[in-house]
């Protein structure tokens, strides 16, 4: 570990580990506790980040043993489900941001509450509205340390070589990604994907809403059967006909490989990206230009959180000690440097590190959309400020109704006012029962 590395991590000795779960200290009994910490974030260069963090915390707790455990995007609920089950969950589970699966743990009195941790840290410091999100049941279910949102990424070269503007709108992004599609060379003008996944549940809400629709109305009944879900629907099949042809697969690692490899000329993601491009393919830096999702009528995105969820049982304060620990400011910045502008630090005292970061500065047309804020941003489970929170999500996203539904238009070339009428009473059955 390098000397810059020791200082960063040394920095989580400043204000003492006195914090415990209700406020009060540790107990001796906790010693030789051992945690385990649950993460999708799984780039190679993040787990480099999480092994030297967790060296950096035996450095100066020697009673606690950190076990970190990896697991995909779309495999972690069904992981902390089935250990909930056999009644032993990871005491820390990191970046899951499924607010309504982490809302239900928090009706069911199974998570710590972080209230006190962030008024040590100091609230003040936090974005208050990121901390109001993750508030649920009359406590605080996690403390987000970034927030995220996907923008279009963009080959401006070969934009410029077919005469074409940045799209905006959907008729604009259209129009291009035909023009850009060209299969004898292998560049695809889109990137829509129709895997049975979360990045494809994503993207297609991100459709409905800038379509003006959404997925469950002000009173929470299911409102897909709609004109405006049924456009959304038309367009995405649309550009599907403009993307790769194995989006049958795409998840979210796919979408990103298909930009940096050359396959499409387009793809939406998350920040994440600017890492990929430097590792695999850094001639497409200079490129390359973000812009936010073009829209179909109003402008739209998914917010999106990283988060840290603490447990209950045993190991608790043990493991709100390396809570703590990792939201230290240098610690913040640590997580976010290997996939730097991915997110946007919660914590203001982080701020001035991202930007002073040399892809941060290097590459104004890639990061400016994706850290300076938005005020079009929507949660999946609180559509529109009209909207309560949605305790029917979790139902609702177990099934896969979104993806089902695109595969079927997509894949299985159904009349897409056949397979949204499916979608919606499938919606329907699978929150019937689903009480507050």
């Amino acid at each position: 570990m390098d000397m810059k590395r020791r200082e960063l991590l040394a920095a989580g000795l400043l204000g003492g580990f006195g914090l415990a779960a209700g406020g009060a200290r540790p107990a001796r009994a906790q010693a030789q506790a051992t945690i385990r910490f649950l993460t999708p974030e799984t780039d190679p260069s993040q787990v480099r980040v999480w092994q030297e963090l967790i060296q950096g915390f035996a450095g100066v707790n020697r009673t606690v043993t950190i076990r970190p455990e990896y697991a995909s995007w779309d495999d972690l609920v069904r992981k902390i489900s089935a250990d909930l089950i056999a009644g032993a969950p990871p005491e820390i589970v990191a970046g899951s941001s499924r607010t309504g699966f982490m809302a239900s743990a928090a009706r069911r009195n199974l998570l710590v509450d972080l209230a006190p941790l962030v008024d040590e840290l100091g609230r003040d410091d936090f974005h208050k509205p990121s901390l109001e999100a993750w508030h649920y049941n009359g406590i605080q279910a996690a403390i987000p340390y970034g927030m995220q949102w996907p923008v279009l990424w963009c080959r401006t070269d070969l934009f410029q070589e077919a005469g074409l503007a940045l799209p905006t709108t959907w008729d604009e992004y259209r129009a291009a990604a035909e023009r850009l599609t060209n299969p004898s060379r292998g560049i695809y003008g889109a990137c829509f994907p129709a895997g049975r996944t979360w990045n494809t549940e994503i993207q297609s809400s991100i459709t409905i809403w800038a379509a003006g629709g959404h997925i469950f109305d002000e009173r929470l009944n299911v409102s897909l059967d709609t004109p405006e879900v049924r456009r959304a629907m038309t367009y995405y099949a649309e550009m599907c006909r403009f993307s790769p042809p194995d989006i049958g697969q795409y998840g979210f690692r796919e979408a990103s490989a298909a930009y940096t490899s050359g396959k499409s000329a387009t793809t939406f993601y998350w920040g994440r990206v600017l890492s990929h491009l430097y590792q695999q393919a850094p001639d497409l830096l200079q490129k390359t230009k973000t812009v936010h999702i073009p829209h179909g009528g109003k402008r739209a995105t998914s917010l999106g959180w990283d988060e840290f969820v603490v447990y209950r049982g045993r190991n608790s304060r043990a493991a709100l000690e390396y809570v703590k620990y990792l939201m230290q400011p240098r610690q913040v910045y640590m997580m976010m440097e290997p996939v730097i502008a991915h997110v946007v630090p919660t914590r203001n005292s982080v701020l001035p590190m991202l930007r002073q970061h040399e892809w941060v500065q290097k590459n104004p047309d890639i990061v400016t959309t994706l850290i300076e804020p938005i005020d079009f941003g929507i949660s999946a489970t609180k559509e529109s400020p009209n909207h309560p929170f949605n305790y029917k999500w979790d139902a609702f996203q177990a099934r896969n109704i979104l993806p089902d539904m695109v595969q079927r238009i997509v894949l299985g070339r159904e009349p897409v006012a056949l397979a949204v009428e499916k979608a919606h009473k499938e919606a329907v059955e699978a929150t019937r029962d689903i009480r507050q």
